[in-house]
């Protein structure tokens, strides 16, 4: 009975030796399958990183224009202010000048009496009549130009 305990235990033993042996080869095929899949993993991964790579030189790129572009329009408010705070400015002084030119021809109109007065209103009435009429002719010149403008278009259409 002890002979059958030992063959009994020695058939159990290779039949454990066995399930183990077939258990190893079963992980190591799918240890090869993790292989395979991690190595595809790896050349997708090498692919993918070229093509981020490609694609940052012209991201790059793009950034320094906007950039650039960024500075030009920096630049240019800078102007355009510049230019508005000369031009607030120069109403300013205008508006000066006018106001001590009024003050100078009242003072002189009190102190010179009636005829100069008079004379004073004609001038003022002249100079409106000839800026009016320098107006009129601008205007006529603006008009003149536009038409021989479309009139050359026009016949620039016909041929």
């Amino acid at each position: 009975m002890v002979i059958w305990f030992e063959g009994a235990a020695a058939a159990a033993f290779v039949i454990l030796v066995a399930g183990v042996l077939l258990w190893l080869r079963s992980v190591d095929k799918r240890m090869g399958k993790l292989m395979q899949l991690a190595e595809s993993l790896e050349r997708r991964a090498e692919v993918a990183v070229a093509q981020v790579s490609d694609l940052l030189d012209p991201v790059t790129e793009t950034v320094r224009t906007v950039q650039h572009s960024m500075d030009g329009v920096k630049k240019l408010t800078e102007a355009t202010k510049r230019i508005g705070e000369s031009a607030n400015q120069l109403s300013f002084t205008v508006n000066r000048i006018s106001n001590e030119l009024n003050d100078t021809v009242d003072r002189y109109a009190r102190t010179s009496g009636e005829k100069v007065k008079h004379g004073i209103t004609d001038a003022l009435g002249w100079a409106e009549v000839g800026y009016a009429v320098w107006h009129f002719w601008q205007n006529k010149r603006k008009e003149s130009q536009t038409a021989a403008c479309s009139g050359y278009e026009q016949g620039q259409d016909m041929k």
